[in-house]
């Protein structure tokens, strides 16, 4: 009997043991963060009801709450900085998402302890030594300016590189840097330039900029709406042997593109300008850098840019006017005049001359009802169908509705139709907007 009493009262104290342990099992660090110098810390907690799925969330943010707590202290060393050439242009830098770039690079980090109840779900624990960070920070640093320096100093240092080559030496460069938490920490010389990496690659890409001359020929140009006209451009650089295969745009005063193209190796191009791109009168075009095809973003708008700007006179095209009146023999008082009317407005890209190799066809199509009976009126129907010829061939034609009026006998019937006709192709310009359509066909 004895022997079970003890055999009891050891399971009991087993019990009140194990009891005890689970209550502990919530660790201070989860109510009061730990403070120390000497680590960056990150705690992380997730509670979805899986404990699988929480451990590794809670996981996930410990992390990211570790590189939290050094991105605002790269923060608080890459702030604004804003430097000024001799120009006294200004440019800035802003270091952007430094916490999710620390992450993806982050080593050495520990855990410290985790925890987990069916209450409060998971929790994770991580640190991560600062003297540690400061070593990997510096090495990263380090061999991030070795890499970009042998990468770069070649295509500065060859005369023989293309300039379109060096430009986009410089840009891949200067993403390599904002890829990396380290914007403006990156401390070197190069050449005959030192201080911060990112603007010393600025100041390259500058001097390359400044460098380049362009030219636009001819300087003032005349064509008729409907043609086109040829410009060569070149463009040239003293700091490289060629400027390569450099885009490039022409633009109207409102900066929207008129052309792209990308020059030769020697930095000439022959091309041609479709006058449908421009309005009637002068226009101002002007040849400029393509920076999107090249990859250089607004950073680089403390850049004064080359332009070159000249001149093309877009003048209305004259074309002939040819009516014809069906069937042959029928008279229509002040047609003439009534047609020729609907092409006179000013905004129109083209004015009537002679019937040449351009004309317009205008056709008036009038046919007679039969009279019901001696006392009826006499009573007409009419229609247009009016084309674009060219060389003897039409490119465009449009047909009217047909209009159907009555009068005391059919000289009154065909003009009292033929006037509603053309009260209706007044209304309706519709086959003015064709024939300006088909005239900007090359």
């Amino acid at each position: 009997m004895k022997k079970i009493l003890l055999i009891m009262s050891t399971l009991i104290l087993f019990m009140s043991c194990t009891t005890t342990s689970n209550k502990h099992s919530r660790p201070v660090w989860i109510d009061t963060f730990p403070a120390g110098d000497e680590y960056y810390v990150g705690i992380g907690t997730s509670n979805t009801g899986n404990e699988s799925d929480d451990r590794k969330i809670a996981e996930d943010r410990a992390r990211t709450n570790v590189a939290a707590s050094i991105s605002t202290k790269l923060h608080s060393e890459t702030e604004i900085r804003t430097s000024e050439d001799s120009s006294g242009n200004s440019f800035d830098y802003v270091s952007e998402e430094i916490t999710a770039v620390v992450e993806q690079s982050l080593k050495g980090v520990d855990t410290v302890d985790t925890y987990y109840s069916e209450q409060s779900g998971a929790w994770v624990y991580m640190k991560l030594s600062k003297a540690l960070w400061l070593q990997i920070q510096k090495e990263e640093m380090e061999a991030l300016v070795l890499r970009i320096s042998k990468f770069i100093v070649p295509s500065i240092e060859n005369f023989d590189i293309p300039l379109s080559t060096k430009i986009q030496d410089l840009l891949k460069a200067k993403k390599m840097i904002l890829k990396t938490p380290y914007v403006g920490m990156l401390k070197t010389s190069i050449l005959e330039q030192s201080g911060s990496l990112i603007d010393i690659l600025d100041i390259y890409l500058k001097e390359y900029i400044d460098s380049m001359t362009f030219s636009i020929t001819p300087k003032l140009s005349e064509v008729e709406m409907g043609k086109s006209t040829n410009v060569t451009i070149g463009i040239s650089s003293k700091k490289s042997s060629s400027v390569g295969n450099f885009p490039y745009k022409i633009v109207n005063e409102k900066g929207e593109s008129v052309y792209s193209g990308i020059s030769d190796k020697r930095g000439f191009s022959s091309t041609e300008i479709r006058s449908s791109k421009l309005i009637i009168g002068e226009n101002y075009i002007s040849l400029i850098i393509d920076r999107d095809e090249i990859g250089m973003d607004s950073s680089l708008d403390f850049i004064s840019y080359p332009k070159e700007t000249v001149i093309i006179d877009v003048q209305t095209i004259s074309i002939g006017l040819r009516i014809e009146v069906q069937p042959d023999g029928t008279k229509l008082t002040g047609i003439d005049g009534a047609i020729k009317s609907l092409f006179s407005s000013n905004n129109l890209p083209f004015k009537l001359g002679d019937v040449d190799s351009i004309y317009i066809q205008f056709d008036i199509n009038i046919s007679d009802f039969p009279k019901l009976s001696s006392s009826a009126p006499d009573m007409a129907k009419a229609n247009a169908v009016i084309s674009l010829v060219r060389d003897n061939k039409t490119i465009y034609s449009f047909e009217s509705k047909t209009f159907k009026d009555g009068g005391l006998n059919p000289e009154q019937a065909h003009n009292r139709v033929s006037s509603k006709l053309i009260k209706e192709l007044k209304n309706n310009l519709e086959y003015v907007d064709g024939i300006t359509a088909s005239l900007s066909i090359n």
